[in-house]
Order: C-alpha cells, then sequence, then structure tokens
C-alpha cells in the first residue's frame, strides 16, 4: 500500500538529485524563476487591467442608471405637461362650443329682428301711402269711453283706489274700490255691470 507512494517519492528524489548535480541546475532553476517571475507580472498586469475595466463598466453602468432616472423624471414632467394641455384644449373646445351655439342664437335673433324691421318698414309705407286711415285722438277716445261708461274719473286719488261718480242711472252713484282688497275679476266685473244695456 505504501511501496507505490514511496517508489514514486524515490523516483522525485532522483529526478531533483540529478538537477541538482548537473552542470545547468541553476541555468534551469534561474530559468524557472524568471518564467514563474514573468507570469507572476503578466497575472497582475491583467489583474490591473481587469480592476481598470471593472471600475471603468461600474462608472458607465452608474451614468445609464442617472441618465435613464433623468428621462424617466423628463418622462413624468412631458406626461404632465401632455395632460395638461390636453385639459386646455378640451376647456377651450367646450368654450368654442357654447361661443358657436351663442353666435348661432345671436344670428337666429338678429335675422328676426330684421324680418320685423322690414314689416314695421312695410307697415310705415302703407301707412303713408293710405290716406284714408284715421287714428283718433286721446280726447276722441276719452270722450268716447266717457258717452259709453258715463263715469267721470277721479284721476288724482291714491294709485291703489279706483275712485270715480258714475252718472248712468236716476242718481249719481260715487266709485270707490280698494284694488289692493279685491281681484281684478270683481273689479272689472263691477265696473261692466254699471253700464246700461239699454242702446
Amino acid at each position: 500500500m505504501f511501496r507505490e507512494p514511496m517508489q514514486e517519492y524515490v523516483e522525485v528524489s532522483r529526478e531533483i538529485i540529478k538537477v541538482m548535480v548537473s552542470d545547468n541546475a541553476a541555468a534551469v532553476l534561474k530559468k524557472s524563476l524568471e518564467w514563474q517571475e514573468a507570469m507572476i507580472d503578466s497575472l497582475l498586469e491583467t489583474e490591473s487591467r481587469v480592476s481598470d475595466l471593472i471600475r471603468d463598466f461600474l462608472s458607465v453602468e452608474k451614468d445609464v442608471a442617472q441618465t435613464l432616472l433623468e428621462t424617466e423624471e423628463e418622462k413624468q414632467k412631458t406626461s404632465s405637461k401632455l395632460r395638461k394641455i390636453e385639459e386646455e384644449l378640451q376647456a377651450v373646445r367646450d368654450k368654442n362650443s357654447s361661443l358657436e351655439s351663442s353666435i348661432k342664437f345671436l344670428q337666429k335673433e338678429l335675422e328676426e329682428v330684421k324680418m320685423l324691421e322690414e314689416e314695421i318698414t312695410e307697415v310705415e309705407r302703407e301707412a303713408k301711402e293710405d290716406t284714408t286711415v284715421v287714428i283718433p285722438s286721446a280726447l276722441y277716445m276719452a270722450k268716447l269711453f266717457h258717452s259709453v261708461t258715463k263715469i267721470d274719473w277721479d284721476y288724482n286719488c291714491d294709485s291703489t283706489l279706483i275712485k270715480g261718480i258714475h252718472y248712468g242711472g236716476e242718481i249719481a252713484q260715487p266709485i270707490s274700490i280698494d284694488s289692493t282688497q279685491h281681484s281684478k275679476i270683481f273689479i272689472c266685473d263691477y265696473l261692466w255691470s254699471l253700464l246700461s244695456t239699454d242702446w
């Protein structure tokens, strides 16, 4: 069991003794040390480059993350501005719709006023041409009213009172009605009852 490892150990020892006894042992050892030193230098240089690459990568990653945050923030601001603009646009559209409705209504009113003016102008023109139209004077109307109703009105009394004297019967009858105490229908019916139906 121990024979095989011991045999290998013996063989390695022999090889080491051979190398040490040989004339170029120092040269081989020196060469091996130089090669080992070169390998170590190469490893250190590679490690330095890898460290620089990792630092550069981390810096780039940090810049990308910062740019991404700024881009997201700018996107949020732009979305907010866009929503505000859309709300303002909708408000302007609503106001414009209301103004258009008002304009249509006013145009319709203006057309009706123009038609009314044309009708008034036509009536005035016809009235000027027709000289047979006679407009009764206020005095004539008052005399006609008095002759039909036989009532002399008291125009100097309080505006809530209806006062006068009715001469239509055998004796004069005073009229005094408080308009705040009676309805218009009652007052009208009472005054009509004073008029004579005998023609």
